[in-house]
């Protein structure tokens, strides 16, 4: 038996109450289907996007190396030697 076959026979057992849920799912499912998939930029892209509107002398103030004083960064601690 198919798929198809299996759910309208299941189908045939469900009070009519639940039935309005089932179909309400379906549609849901239905129209995700048709819908046109979703297109993801690559990070850079977005990243580029989040700095675009930041001018050139604010972003020369920022570190090199943000990683270099990790803790320092997040804790207000200068907890590395330099």
């Amino acid at each position: 038996m198919q798929t198809k076959e299996l759910i309208i026979q299941e189908l045939q057992q469900i009070p009519e109450v639940e039935l309005t849920q089932i179909l309400n799912y379906i549609r849901a499912v239905k129209e995700k289907s048709n819908s046109q998939p979703t297109e993801y930029k690559p990070i850079w892209e977005v990243a580029d996007d989040i700095i675009k509107d930041i001018p050139q002398e604010v972003l020369e103030t920022l570190p090199l190396d943000g990683a270099v004083k990790h803790d320092y960064y997040l804790y207000q601690q200068n907890l590395i030697q330099e």
